[in-house]
């Protein structure tokens, strides 16, 4: 069974777009290329993040200039109606063939706190569960119009929901998984810690006597026809942005997650490889690529959201890098220990590095066992 790979469609876009200069602004004609590029390349789809473009409105933005690609599309529980959501999906899906997919968002409190919605951690997770049942409800009845003398509906699809993904770390968040959702995700980490992931999930749902249908992570990729060419441009993704800004960057989320009581220069990380790190960059330089080699083919790398993962908590910033063989073993590995069906892949600048590997990856996940 192949793997089916997704990109992301996103603004958060550029050469390098983690270092000033390095960030594309708002631009509609190039999301449009991306999203023509995501289709034409044989993804499956793409995830439409929460950045400050709104991600239903970029998928629906994309979607009218793409044929077959699926929008997974970022959106946090209880932010509108669920039969607000149900009408959108529904129209959505009508225009584009069934082509929606939600990935349900917990989210944190420094964002839902922007949005009035000032509920605790765990209590998200009770409400969300009756907000996608809701949710589902209103889909599946259709739609209709408000007006009586013009009886025009839209039917939920007898054969068809929309297909929900997420994840869960938490003992809620995992419990909360098991009874909702319909794909469990986790950010790619060496294969025995998802091989643990993908295990306490399958066992909510068991729990829940629901079984999931996909199995997801999300991973920084960069592909090149040899490694070495590889590797060249994973090295330029810290010299681009530069010791400075690199130190700058973590020396402001020390101090974030530390309260003030400590900055880069007196931090500890949780493990040796990682302090190691940590002490080449208060040094003044940039970790040598073999240094930030994690195992399994992956590397701890920088992306738009994340910075280099000093702090070992399951940062999204990793990257499988090399040559499109070596990848593949890897991913194929990957899949017969874990279980894993689906990859949601980033790589920048994103339409360039959606071309590698639509090129070099895409046919060769197509013939996974």
């Amino acid at each position: 069974m192949s793997i089916k790979t997704f990109w992301y469609l996103t603004q958060a876009d550029g050469d390098f777009p983690w270092s000033p200069g390095g960030l594309y602004p708002v631009d509609g004609a190039r999301q449009i290329e991306l999203a023509k590029t995501i289709d034409d390349g044989g993804f499956d789809g793409a995830l439409v993040a929460t950045w400050s473009n709104d991600p239903f409105a970029s998928a629906a933005w994309a979607a009218s200039h793409t044929s077959r690609m699926k929008f997974l599309v970022a959106i946090y529980a209880n932010m509108i109606p669920a039969r607000l959501l149900a009408e959108k999906a529904l129209t959505f899906d009508a225009f584009t063939g069934g082509r929606l997919m939600i990935n349900s968002v917990n989210g944190r409190d420094n964002i839902l706190t922007k949005y009035d919605m000032n509920v605790e951690h765990d209590r998200r997770y009770e409400l969300g569960e009756q907000y996608w049942a809701d949710f589902r409800r209103y889909y599946r009845e259709g739609t209709e119009s408000n007006f009586p003398n013009t009886p025009l509906r839209i039917d939920g699809p007898a054969d068809h929901d929309v297909p929900l993904w997420g994840t869960g770390d938490s003992p809620a968040g995992l419990a909360n998984s098991g009874k909702v959702l319909d794909a469990y995700l986790v950010m790619l980490r060496e294969t025995s810690f998802i091989e643990d992931k993908f295990a306490g999930a399958r066992a909510a749902a068991a729990a829940a006597g629901r079984e999931f249908t996909d199995f997801g992570a999300l991973s920084g990729v960069i592909v090149r026809p040899t490694r070495d060419e590889a590797m060249d441009r994973f090295r330029s993704l810290f010299e681009k942005a530069g010791i400075d800004q690199i130190a700058d960057v973590l020396d402001k989320a020390v101090r974030r997650r530390t309260g003030g009581q400590q900055d880069l220069a007196t931090f500890t990380a949780r493990d040796a490889q990682r302090q190691g790190w940590v002490d080449t960059i208060v040094a003044g330089k940039i970790p040598e690529p073999n240094d930030l080699y994690l195992g399994d083919g992956l590397y701890a790398g920088i992306t738009a959201w994340s910075p280099l993962d000093i702090f070992a908590t399951g940062s999204s910033a990793v990257y499988y890098v090399g040559a499109p063989d070596e990848i593949t073993d890897h991913v194929r590995v990957l899949k017969q220990r874990t279980g894993l069906t689906s990859l949601i892949l980033a790589g920048w600048p994103l339409i360039d590095e959606a071309k590698q590997v639509a090129e070099h990856l895409i046919p060769r996940f197509a013939d996974l066992d």
